[in-house]
């Protein structure tokens, strides 16, 4: 029973291993930014189809299909809310310089703002891969789970400031070469939070 536990384990460590290599090659190919989110969303598809037990032999074939089918889908999502929330993070640096009451309430706002932005990437990424739906159903979906399923959200979010914290105090290159654990393990808590109430597309 061990042995067997530790085969699986193992099989689980190798898949995730070639899809971090995947992951930052396939980033590098998409010019950086722009190759981010597909190849985020990627490895979180394919981590979907071992989980459900649906993987085809390939992983490298299945990243590539995912990868070309999330490429606008997830920048026209994703970067949109990454550039707000940057930009929010910036006012709050330039709040914080700033004496007086209204000051203190546009970093509140700033912040407010930052976490309902925070909860539709946390959702709404692995929505995308699981679900067939449009963005005005995607952003309802995202706010709805979170209402219902509000500890499968706190665990994503303290991943992501996990890494977050990684990469600003102690190294960059530490926190990318944990980003497929941690969307394999994302991938896992939403198929969790997603049980009951929403439906899969097929593949």
């Amino acid at each position: 029973m061990q042995s067997k536990s530790s085969g699986k384990f193992g099989q689980i460590v190798g898949r995730v291993i070639i899809l971090q290599v995947l992951f930052m090659a396939f980033t590098i190919l998409g010019l950086g930014i722009l190759g981010f989110l597909p190849a985020l969303l990627a490895v979180m598809a394919v981590a979907r189809q071992f989980l459900r037990e649906t993987a085809e032999p390939s992983i490298t074939k299945m990243f590539w299909r995912f990868y070309k089918e999330m490429f606008a889908k997830g920048n026209l999502f994703g970067l949109p809310l990454i550039v707000g929330a940057v930009l929010l993070l910036i006012n709050i640096y330039h709040f914080q310089q700033v004496d007086g009451a209204l000051s203190q309430l546009l970093i509140y706002g700033s912040y407010f703002l930052e976490a309902i932005i925070l909860i539709l990437f946390i959702q709404g990424l692995p929505s995308l891969v699981h679900m067939e739906i449009s963005i005005i159903h995607l952003i309802r979906g995202a706010f709805l789970i979170t209402l219902i399923r509000p500890f499968h959200t706190v665990a994503v979010a303290a991943m992501l400031i996990g890494i977050g914290w990684i990469a600003y105090k102690i190294s960059l290159i530490l926190a990318v070469l944990l980003i497929a654990p941690v969307a394999y393990l994302w991938m896992r808590i939403a198929l969790n939070a997603f049980l009951g109430f929403v439906t899969e597309k097929e593949g």
